[in-house]
């Protein structure tokens, strides 16, 4: 990924434009599944290290599942060579352009919203990893999109019960943590699911995580870690989304249900996250002659909140005469209205940002997705400087009604500030980058 992935507009006109664009391309190539693969994977033929433990297995079968699949099962099925035997690899529907292994069976699934290929995909995780036998290793690739993409729904829940269930989840604005905590409840492959299908043979995690705290049961929601929640935990979470009412009578009956407390005797090892994306940011920023402060990795909660309380500490900077990056990660969310516009957390940041520097300095921020998709566009996000109010008013937009709609993404394409990169074949959370010059 090179810096002319992330050009727009108001990068172009800007004087850190180009350092801008810099620093998001480090922070992806950061994040790059299959540099973490072959850092955490060897193998010589007869041992296999997996996170500096040796195996001795008779031979690997691998499952990727998420975003980042397909590289990491590029990267994986490089490592093993000879001793992979077969595997699945269950990505989001678009195309990567990342090599295929004839050994592995690529199997595209619907995200965000599950569809029948999702399913037919839980299916054939599950018959996988119960064929290994009690001397293989079986090789899990986790990454962000998991919950969506693999699915195996439990007694008496129907497809289109769990894609309304989603649809309403996600316009709740509910967090990722809670969304995977109803999942856990409905679908028998998570929360430990699919280890327990494993549970005879040797089963080995690595995990690229999008979750703030890479809380190891909110990650594809757990399928290889045991649910740890409180019998009424789902109820909860459909009670504080407001949706109790809405959802089929059969959700609620199953999330009443008892859980699978069945241990499970294997704990994953996370391989990346947004900390090295973040690192990578401070690295590219120092390097160009910026003076870095991380914020906080943990930046969550209402977007248009978020993007509205990242101005007001942009505001409050002094002064400097030295060129000074700010950098936030997390993962927002969005409540949606019943009518609302285009666009995705990322963008919705970005033009509350907008708002909040409107005309009073020199900053040039960007909120960025680093899987490159930011909410149902093919944006990652969107760079704004203190221009960008005024621009879009010039250009007969009203930004406040966007703002207030979530409906950037028509307002950035006017403007040509969204970040177009496409897929990254990554996914580490989210990262704002602020930007300004030193005073003369």
């Amino acid at each position: 990924m090179n810096h002319s992935s992330f050009s727009t507009s108001s990068g172009n006109r800007h004087p850190a434009g180009a350092i801008l664009a810099q620093i998001l391309a480090a922070a992806t190539r950061a994040a790059d599944p299959g540099v973490q693969i072959r850092r955490t994977l060897q193998a010589d033929g007869r041992q296999v290290v997996v996170a500096e433990e040796v195996l001795m297995p008779r031979k690997v079968l691998l499952l990727a599942v998420g975003k980042a699949a397909p590289a990491m099962a590029a990267a994986a099925a490089e490592v093993l060579g000879a001793q992979l035997s077969h595997g699945l690899v269950v990505y989001k529907d678009i195309d990567l352009h990342t090599p295929r292994d004839p050994r592995l069976t690529y199997h595209p699934a619907g995200h965000p919203i599950p569809d029948a290929r999702s399913c037919a995909a839980g299916a054939a995780a599950l018959a996988l990893v119960a064929a290994a036998h009690p001397d293989d290793l079986v090789l899990v690739l986790l990454s962000g999109g998991g919950s969506a993409l693999l699915v195996d729904l439990a007694d008496g829940i129907s497809l289109p019960m769990l894609q309304e269930l989603t649809k309403q989840l996600l316009a709740s604005g509910a967090d990722i943590n809670a969304i995977n905590t109803v999942r856990r409840r409905i679908d028998r492959v998570k929360g430990g699911g699919l280890a327990r299908a494993a549970a005879h043979s040797h089963l080995r995690t690595l995990i690229l995580s999008d979750v703030i705290g890479n809380s190891l049961m909110a990650i594809a929601s757990g399928p290889t870690v045991a649910n740890p929640d409180a019998a009424d935990a789902a109820i909860q979470v459909l009670d504080s989304a407001g949706i109790s009412a809405r959802v089929d009578p059969a959700i609620v009956r199953a999330c009443r249900t008892p859980i699978n407390m069945q241990p499970v005797a294997h704990t994953p090892t996370i391989i990346a996250d947004i900390s090295q994306s973040l690192a990578a940011a401070a690295t590219a920023a120092q390097a160009a002659g910026f003076t870095p402060t991380l914020v906080t990795g943990s930046l969550s909660g209402e977007a248009v909140l978020a993007g509205t309380s990242i101005a007001q500490q942009l505001l409050a900077v002094p002064g400097s005469t030295q060129p000074r990056c700010l950098l936030w990660g997390g993962e927002t969310t969005v409540t949606l209205a019943p009518t609302h516009g285009l666009g995705g957390r990322n963008q919705t940041v970005a033009l509350a940002i907008a708002q909040g520097i409107a005309a009073a300095n020199d900053w040039l921020v960007a909120a960025y997705a680093t899987d490159g998709g930011d909410g149902p566009t093919d944006a990652a996000g969107a760079v704004v400087d203190a221009s960008t109010w005024l621009r879009a008013q010039q250009h007969g937009l009203d930004p406040a009604t966007h703002l207030r709609q979530h409906n950037a993404y028509p307002l950035f394409a006017t403007l040509g500030d969204l970040l177009l990169p496409g897929p990254t074949g990554t996914n580490v959370n989210d990262i704002v980058v602020a930007l300004r010059r030193a005073e003369v």
